[in-house]
């Protein structure tokens, strides 16, 4: 099954989804600190892992993970380290309990930091990484650490439940979701624009701009529901403007795959 067919029709079993079937933790929940976890250097505590892939599971948390603290510890280089380093020992942890193995046999992880406003338009239709609430297509998770950052206001990062949200109201993915319109095959469901208000009102959260000192993780699996967005960034200081995130991304694949 291609990964668009997967989302639509994860999607379209949201409404069915039975009571406790997945957990009722709210988005607020998903934020820790590295302080509670003991960091000695740069190596990545077992329980980090454990407490991050426990979020990431919708059958105990509410489907993300907001780690924070970093600053206190590393610089922006060695955050970095320490994100991709964190990330493959949360996947190895949570792959098999989220249900990985459906997807293809094998792991390709991408590791890349990008910078906003350089984005290749042949690549993505455009040099700016802000929209609409959505869910990625390929990707099964992904964690972003942003930073260096500094000459804009806006920028903020959002995040819903609609997995809830969609159980709640009896609704299906043709009753929300409009797909995206992409320079490159395929495309990703995009929450439609007259639905924002009320999903952020009854299921989301506003996490502000993200800068070095916090690591996001989503859950990206079709059947998780979690929806991911940023608002526009309005540059202030061109002479300083500087947006950049390291992301960490994973999707299964077969060996046929590019």
């Amino acid at each position: 099954m291609d990964m668009m067919t997967a989302r639509r029709e994860a999607f379209d079993a949201m409404a069915d989804i039975p009571v406790g079937a997945i957990a009722e933790a709210s988005l607020a929940a998903a934020t820790i600190t590295v302080h509670d976890y003991g960091l000695d250097g740069t190596a990545v505590p077992d329980k980090l892992v454990e407490t991050v892939a426990d979020l990431l599971d919708r059958a105990t948390g509410p489907g993300a993970a907001v780690v924070e603290g970093l600053s206190d510890f590393f610089d922006v280089g060695l955050a970095r380290n320490f994100h991709e380093a964190l990330f493959r020992q949360v996947w190895e942890n949570c792959a098999s309990r989220l249900g990985a193995e459906q997807f293809g046999r094998h792991d390709r992880i991408k590791v890349n930091t990008t910078s906003d406003g350089a984005i290749p338009m042949e690549l993505y239709g455009s040099e700016w990484s802000f929209k609409d609430l959505h869910s990625d297509r390929d990707a099964l998770l992904f964690s972003h650490l942003y930073g260096p950052v500094a000459g804009f206001d806006g920028g903020a990062l959002l995040l819903a439940d609609v997995c809830g949200f969609m159980r709640h109201h009896g609704l299906r993915f043709a009753d929300l979701f409009d797909w995206s319109v992409e320079p490159t095959p395929g495309s990703k469901p995009v929450l439609r624009a007259e639905h924002v208000p009320q999903v952020l009102a009854e299921a989301g959260i506003d996490l502000g701009a993200p800068g070095p000192d916090q690591i996001i993780f989503v859950n990206n699996f079709p059947d998780a529901g979690i929806l991911h967005g940023v608002t526009p960034v309005a540059v202030t200081d061109p002479q300083r403007y500087v947006r950049e995130f390291h992301r960490c991304s994973v999707k299964r694949t077969t060996r046929s795959d590019p």
